[in-house]
């Protein structure tokens, strides 16, 4: 039968062996919790520092998509520099083509499904030279019919003075007739054309 200091020294080697199994679970908890500080603001840091160069990569693709519809409304131009633009409501920027003819990129408010943002160029002797389209929610068959070359091509040629119109008996307004069933987008189409025609004449356009 164990004596009593048999007993006791038992019990203090149970004791440590608790203590060490706790301590020991402790010491994970602490490892585990420094782990995932450490991976946090490693991942934090990455992405703080990578911000910048991910953001300078998508003004540049960008850039690039929008150069290349620059270059479809004026395909003789060698290079397109950029001014400032006009300060009116909806015109997003202004670019001046080496020929002498203006980009204008422009948002109207009133389209079906939200803004209609599109790029209209005007040559440098106040002729619409086309539009591209930047952006659109218009409903796909339907409104998109406005938002398309298609549509695009009754403006072409215009002279860029005055102001035009899909709506009948609008006064001295130039009257472009509506696409059936997207009268909407028809309109944003045309406020979009009128806003870079008053930004070419900020600009010193006819």
């Amino acid at each position: 039968m164990p004596s009593n200091d048999e007993k006791a020294a038992a019990g203090k080697k149970d004791a440590c062996w608790v203590a060490r199994h706790r301590d020991g679970g402790i010491y994970t908890a602490i490892a585990i919790t420094l782990a995932a500080a450490v991976c946090g603001g490693v991942a934090g840091l990455g992405s703080y520092v990578l911000r910048d160069a991910f953001a300078a990569s998508d003004a540049k693709l960008e850039e690039a998509r929008t150069g290349e519809q620059r270059q479809l409304l004026f395909p003789d131009a060698k290079s397109f520099e950029p001014v400032t633009a006009p300060d009116i409501e909806g015109v997003n920027s202004a670019y001046k083509a080496d020929g002498g003819g203006w980009v204008f990129d422009v948002t109207s408010t009133q389209g079906y499904h939200g803004d209609v943002e599109l790029m209209v160029g005007i040559t440098a002797d106040g002729k619409v030279a086309g539009i591209q389209t930047v952006m659109s929610n218009e409903t796909e068959g339907i409104g998109s019919q406005a938002i398309s070359e298609d549509y695009y091509k009754n403006f072409k040629g215009l002279d860029a003075t005055g102001s035009l119109t899909v709506e009948e008996g609008s006064g001295d307004a130039k009257h472009i007739d509506a696409v059936s069933g997207a009268t909407f987008s028809s309109k944003a189409v045309a406020d979009c054309v009128n806003i870079a025609i008053r930004a070419f004449s900020e600009v010193g356009g006819k």
